[in-house]
């Protein structure tokens, strides 16, 4: 029988928390676009995506040989050993119009990007692929080598996600949510008005009510969030001092339910997290207050003015879930708005970026940022509530680069991540940049930071830093020494001998270090010049 329509959490799929996996998984399925998705179709994306190591069975810990090999990156399973990864690791999975199993594990992994409008598959149709979509895989993925690439200019990925989210709807057919609002419209009208009428931004706390608002009505909104700040100071006596249980508790009245089963405060404490992550890929939304607070940025004022006064909608009816409607929502979202695709974003002042660097140096204790280097190396989750919400290649630049305005106190450092209007970082440094440069009286170098583990460091890493550090030299007038400084979780043998043969061959400077060598050997160094072993201060 099929439910009845209810209002619900607005939630997006945990299964794509980063846009880079959304971005590769797309290219997998771009190479089956207008094939028919049938059974045997379905079978040849999942082996696509094991083979590109996409998604990792746990069943392969059980299986020592399998395990090794998915484990290199550089081993090429054949049709035989996917069949086999298949075979032992079935999927407890069921998700409607699929088979149980794998069929549905597709689904799952697949059925998000149906409602950003990238694409749209039914069993027994043409699998449909949308420009947008083809754009984000061109940014992801290089074609001629077909190879994902390291280094991704980020504010295109924004962009595209931009494009999505200013017209997605929280009703839609995929969802068949009695609530029906353009969230991302929603959020930016509130943030506006909030800010026009001189008042703090939103509390990430407050959050989980425009997650269950029910329609677009933003000065409902913004008034219901006035009383909500009014309500819990005369309770409490203190600003923002919410609850999980009180919020909780007011989502359920939004949501017209007592069913505690169906609406688990964890959930709504998940969905809040997926939100920000969501919203904060389109370079529109920044943090306040160490991330307990989001805010516009306005640095974008003209992106931010333009959705507010475009005025987007679905015409078909947003509860009905027939494929025809399904297709007709596809349509709606995949039409690209050159306007938002082709804006580029505006970084904040060198200045402001340098000046945030300075103070977040001083906030932050010495030994905090150096866990929480090492966790974002070693593949752990940060407790922070501002730092779990940046995408770890970015929080790397952005940490590395306070690391070292920590410890040299004339070192000029100076990161080349995009940031917000204040300094706060955005997207990682586009492709033909250092992550960070780093100055004093004595030297001039570069510092990539990478979260590549294996062999390709040195063709997507050393290469580049090589380059760079070339042009630099080739370039440079003045008589200070020059070097490159590569820092990973751990640094693979082919890029130490690449390093060896640039000196040899180049007879240039590439330092690599481990994460935990380059924090002790900072920490061990009194100035930038001795980071370099082959140089004397």
């Amino acid at each position: 029988m099929t439910k009845k329509p209810a209002r619900k959490i607005l939630s997006f799929s945990t299964t794509m928390r980063n846009p880079k996996r959304i971005g590769q998984f797309l290219a997998v399925l771009g190479k089956f676009e207008n094939q028919i998705l049938k059974s045997s179709t379905i079978m040849q994306i999942i082996k696509s995506v094991l083979a590109h190591r996409l998604y990792r069975p746990t069943s392969l810990n059980q299986n020592k040989e399998l395990k090794e090999k998915f484990d290199s990156n550089e081993y090429i399973f054949s049709d035989e050993e996917l069949e086999r990864i298949i075979e032992i690791s079935p999927q407890q999975h069921k998700e409607m119009g699929f088979e149980h199993g794998w069929e549905s594990r597709f689904d799952t992994w697949y059925k998000l990007m149906c409602e950003f409008g990238f694409y749209y598959y039914t069993k027994y149709e043409k699998i449909l692929i949308s420009n947008s979509a083809k754009m984000l895989i061109l940014a992801y993925c290089d074609k001629e080598n077909d190879t994902f690439k390291e280094s991704v200019d980020e504010s295109v990925v924004g962009a595209i996600f931009l494009n999505a989210l200013s017209k997605y709807e929280v009703g839609n057919p995929y969802k068949k949510n009695l609530n029906h609002n353009n969230p991302f419209k929603l959020l930016l009208s509130l943030l506006k008005r909030l800010k026009n009428a001189n008042l703090t931004p939103l509390s990430v706390k407050e959050i989980p009510i425009l997650l269950c608002w029910k329609d677009d009505n933003a000065n409902g909104l913004y008034d219901y969030i006035i009383h909500l700040r009014q309500e819990i100071v005369t309770i409490n006596k203190t600003e923002f001092s919410y609850s999980d249980e009180f919020i909780y508790e007011k989502c359920l009245k939004l949501l017209e339910s007592t069913n505690k089963i169906r609406f688990k405060m964890s959930q709504i404490n998940e969905a809040v997290d997926e939100h920000i992550r969501k919203m904060r890929i389109t370079g529109l939304i920044s943090l306040r207050g160490n991330g307990r607070f989001i805010d516009i940025n306005t640095n974008e004022n003209n992106k931010i003015d333009y959705i507010l006064q475009t005025h987007k909608a679905f015409k078909g009816d947003y509860l009905n879930d027939t494929q025809a409607n399904k297709l007709a929502f596809f349509n709606y979202m995949a039409i690209v708005d050159s306007f938002l695709v082709s804006v580029t974003p505006i970084s904040a002042d060198e200045s402001v970026k340098s000046s945030k660097l300075n103070e977040l140096a001083t906030t932050y204790t010495k030994d905090f940022i150096k866990q929480e280097l090492l966790i974002t190396c070693n593949k752990q989750e940060s407790k922070d509530s501002f730092l779990r919400l940046i995408d770890k290649p970015l929080r790397l630049e952005f940490l590395s680069a306070i690391f070292l305005k920590q410890h040299f106190e004339n070192l000029s450092v100076i990161p080349n991540y995009k940031s917000d209007d204040e300094g706060l970082p955005v997207y990682t440094a586009s492709g033909n940049k250092p992550d960070v440069v780093a100055m004093d009286t004595k030297v001039q170098s570069y510092i990539e930071v990478s979260l590549i583990r294996d062999r390709s460091q040195s063709t997507l890493e050393m290469i580049p830093i090589a380059r760079h550090l070339k042009e630099l030299i080739k370039n440079s007038t003045d008589i200070r020494k020059k070097f490159s400084v590569f820092v990973a979780p751990n640094i693979h043998d082919d890029a130490k001998e690449y390093a060896e043969f640039a000196q040899f061959k180049h007879k240039i400077d590439i330092c690599c270090y481990a994460i935990n060598d380059f924090i002790k050997k900072v920490e061990n160094s009194a100035e930038w010049l001795q980071i370099n072993d082959n140089l004397k201060a």
